[in-house]
């Protein structure tokens, strides 16, 4: 009966940690207009790996994604997660790229994107109460639009 309680409250944890945007004070951040740079969605894996990092990564171009979905250690599960968020995400006017926001326990709030000198970078908004320490690490992922230069 414990497992079964323990099990039920990590549940309600992991599926407590957000994929909608938030700026800090508990509203969420809409997601962008049409053809707009924003955050559409951050997907929270367990135990799935690799490495933060700013670059974003445009997940129309297969030859990127392959290389980005080959430096987590659960590439299968990252893959599939990707997948379904793409098609969650619907057709969109801007571009989908996806950046390895965090791999421990806290997940940002929410995202900046800016840009940088090799295309979009997203920086993860800062984590206002850390976490101390976690049965298992998450990676959060941003799914971010990115709007196209002729817009």
């Amino acid at each position: 009966m414990r497992r079964i309680a323990c099990a039920l409250l990590l549940l309600a944890a992991l599926v407590g940690c957000g994929d909608n945007a938030d700026d800090g004070d508990g509203t969420a951040k809409p997601s962008p207009g049409p053809g707009e740079t924003g955050l559409v969605q951050i997907l929270v894996l367990t135990s799935a790996g690799g490495e933060p990092s700013t670059t974003a990564y445009f997940v129309d171009d297969r030859k990127a994604m392959k290389a980005y979905v080959k430096t987590f250690e659960d590439s299968d599960d990252v893959t599939v997660a990707l997948q379904q968020a793409v098609k969650n995400a619907g057709d969109r006017d801007g571009r989908l790229a996806v950046a390895t926001l965090a791999v421990g326990c806290d997940v940002p709030p929410g995202v900046s994107i800016t840009e940088g000198d090799d295309g979009p970078e997203v920086h993860p908004d800062k984590v206002v109460d850390p976490i101390p320490e976690c049965f298992a690490p998450t990676t959060s992922i941003a799914l971010v639009e990115v709007a196209r230069p002729d817009q």
